[in-house]
């Protein structure tokens, strides 16, 4: 060991570490002589804000029996995000998209299960979404209600994907 030099270790250099994956992408966020910006440039920020505003005020306009599928349909769909998720591929799995469907649906049947629910002034009235017991299957308004607004939420995340995937694909 005191016959190498400390100086030729330490170069970069001397050190093959290309075989590795993700090496090339990890080092271009350290190389000296990058003068592009890793951000899109500014007329992209704005026209994604401006995505998002429009995006966020239709959900606001929203019932809130559609906001409240929206939202947890939305938070089981977080855990889709990554890359080489079954929602970006070019055919997105149908029993994928179901078994989604049936999870938010999971967490909100008691809409169909209340036959009276309260209104904002108070009152009872008949749930428009209730369904007898005997009676539900698959096919009932709610579930499609479910599987609407998933595919509208899905289909945001893709456009959303394929739009940052243009940006990015290019450095």
């Amino acid at each position: 060991m005191d016959d190498m030099n400390k100086d030729d270790m330490s170069k970069k250099e001397d050190f093959n570490f290309e075989w590795l994956p993700g090496f090339r992408e990890m080092m271009v966020c350290q190389n000296d002589s990058q003068t592009q910006s890793l951000l899109p440039p500014e007329q992209l920020q704005q026209e994604e804000q401006k995505y998002w505003k429009d995006y966020e005020y239709l959900i606001q306009m929203l019932p809130m029996v559609v906001r409240e599928v929206w939202i947890v349909a939305d938070a089981l769909l977080d855990r889709y995000e990554y890359a080489g998720s079954s929602i970006y591929s070019e055919y997105p799995d149908k029993v994928t998209i179901l078994k989604i469907a049936d999870m938010v649906y999971d967490k909100l049947k008691y809409r169909e299960e209340q036959e009276m629910i309260q209104t904002n002034d108070e009152a009872m009235i008949k749930n428009p979404y209730f369904i007898e017991v005997s009676l539900r299957d698959g096919n009932s308004p709610f579930r499609t209600l479910i599987q609407v607004v998933l595919h509208w939420n899905i289909n945001h995340r893709r456009q959303r994907y394929y739009r940052r995937q243009k940006v990015f694909s290019n450095r």
